[in-house]
Parts: structure tokens; sequence; C-alpha cells
């Protein structure tokens, strides 16, 4: 029989809640997706959070093993034993107006959106502040010296944080405007931006993934709420979040409570 995949966003799908006794997600999700793999299901999430933070919330919180985790909006993926499979970078030494990308892109962030810069390189992150250009610890985050940025050659995602989603929507057409031909912009829903390489989304990953495990395109099954899901809701069977942005239910197949009814949709499908 042909393996099917279901990816999964993280927040909003997968933790719909973030109390104790629901994280990263209710019992009857978690013994949904052990009975979906068990079935000879792949499981797996593809999220903008990074690798090491998906990680622990999957194995040591949630007590769940999988098959995947697709990182940084697509930007990584990896098998369960953590070996990487795929990986896209940006060159942060591109020229830009004369600065390099990385400078150029975390200046224009400053300006646009506001003091919160990262840049993950590897499964490094960076912390850069715009009013601790020397660095420092402030409100138990830890942000490096702005000379650091002069020291990135390749990146694989950036990302900022504004004060309120109308900011974090304006600079991502701004952003994608001056440096859309580098980099991706993506609203992941809230005050966030996620920025991977030009050409990079979750549902490219999700594509590699799936040809890489032999899972045919009727097979694949996706599940989010937000907007950086749109790429990998619209291409296969798509599940959008009751509780999601419109944006989203727009994009999928089915809009589904949670993953028990995703999974459902997947049984179901399977025995017509």
């Amino acid at each position: 029989m042909k393996p099917t995949m279901l990816a999964s966003d993280f927040d909003g799908t997968l933790c719909q809640k973030y109390s104790p006794e629901t994280y990263p997600a209710t019992p009857e999700v978690l013994a949904a997706i052990r009975e979906f793999r068990e079935d000879g299901g792949l499981f797996g999430v593809a999220t903008g959070r990074d690798w090491y933070w998906s990680w622990r919330e999957l194995h040591e919180n949630g007590k769940l093993d999988f098959d995947f985790i697709i990182s940084l909006n697509g930007a990584q993926i990896y098998d369960r034993a953590g070996a990487l499979l795929y990986e896209a970078t940006a060159d942060g030494k591109t020229e830009i107006g004369g600065q390099t990308l990385i400078r150029a892109l975390a200046d224009r962030c400053w300006e646009l959106v506001g003091d919160y810069f990262t840049v993950i390189v590897g499964k490094t992150r960076y912390n850069f502040s715009k009013n601790m250009p020397m660095g420092g610890e402030y409100d138990d985050d830890l942000y490096v010296p702005h000379t650091v940025l002069d020291e990135i050659t390749t990146f694989h995602m950036a990302g900022t944080r504004a004060s309120d989603m109308a900011t974090a929507l304006s600079a991502t057409d701004a952003l994608l405007d001056e440096f859309g031909a580098y980099l991706n912009v993506l609203h992941t829903g809230g005050r966030s931006l996620d920025i991977p390489p030009a050409g990079i989304d979750k549902g490219v990953a999700v594509s590699r993934l799936a040809e890489r495990l032999g899972v045919a395109q009727e097979n694949i099954w996706t599940a989010g709420d937000s907007g950086n899901d749109l790429a990998m809701l619209a291409p296969f069977h798509g599940c959008a979040m009751t509780d999601g942005a419109q944006e989203a239910k727009d994009a999928a197949e089915f809009v589904c409570r949670d993953l028990t009814e995703v999974i459902a949709r997947i049984k179901a499908s399977k025995s017509c």
C-alpha cells in the first residue's frame, strides 16, 4: 500500500492551547497521531520554528514519535533522528545598495517593524536588538553585538517581530518589494515575520520530502491555520483549523476542528 503523509503546522494546529494539560497537543490528538503512524502513516510538523525547539516539544513534552520535521518554513528538513535531509540558504553577503543583504535586511526590519531581529544559521540562532548594538541580556533574552552580522555569510532564515499585526502586514509587503529577489517574507498570522530564502516555503518542502519518501501527490495531507501555511494547504489535501485565519480556510480543501478530524478524514478517504 502506498504511504500517506501528514504534515502539520505546530502553533495553532497541533498545539491549539498552551495550558500544561493540552501541550503540545491534547491527549486525543496525540493518541490519533500514534494510531495514524501505527497504521503506516508518516507524520511530522512543518513549522517556522527551528529543529531543536520542535524536537523537544514533540519528543520530550509530547512523548510523540514522528517521521520528519520541516523547520524554518521549509529551509531545513530533518528526519526523525535529526539528520539533515535538505537545506536552502540565502547569501548574506550579496550586495544591495552598498550594504550586504543581511545588513540591509536588519536595518529595514528595525526601521519598519521594531527592535527585534533574529538570524538562524544551521542550528544556531542569533538575536539582535536595535537598541543594544553591543549586545547584552534583556528580559531573559541574550542579544549578540551587531558586528556578528558582518560574520554571517549564509543563513537559513531571518525573522522579526512587530508591536501589532497591522505593522507586521504592512512590513511584509514592503520587505517583499525590496528583497523579494533574494528572500521570501511570510506573515505568520500574528506580530511575527519569517524570512526564508526566495522560493522557499512549507509547500515546496512538503513536495521535496514527499518525493524523497515515495509519497504520491494524492496521499499528501497538510494541516495549518495561518498565512505561512497557505503554500502547503492549497496544493495537497489541505485542512485548515476552524479557529484559523480566513485565508487559510479559503486555501484549504477541508476545515477541521483539530488533527483528530484531519486523521478521521484520511481514514475515510482510504475506505472509499
